[in-house]
């Protein structure tokens, strides 16, 4: 789904709000989660999962194209959690062998 297609999603549900309440509410939603990531705070949305900001250290690696051996700096990445409840609404259709 993309973000669109939430957005779509969100207008038929929520049929009382205009299509710009609905738009802004989503790029706020997402400002939100990026800029408490920046500052390397955790979120956690009950019943969803949690983000968060998981460190990786430098690693040498090898271009594949020209076999050139580079260094790779440190970098953070974000890492997403589902929590239990989303695992088994998600799993609940499953057939189980």
């Amino acid at each position: 789904m993309k973000k669109s297609d939430f957005k779509n999603v969100l207008s038929k549900n929520l049929s009382e709000y205009n299509e710009i309440d609905i738009s802004l509410s989503v790029e706020i939603i997402q400002k939100i989660i990026v800029d408490s990531l920046k500052k390397r705070k955790r979120i956690e949305i009950r019943g969803f999962g949690s983000f968060s900001i998981r460190d990786r250290k430098s690693i040498r690696a090898r271009n594949p194209k020209s076999g050139e051996s580079i260094e790779l700096p440190k970098r953070s990445i974000p890492y997403f959690r589902a929590s239990k409840l989303l695992k088994q609404r998600v799993n609940q259709n499953v057939l189980k062998y």
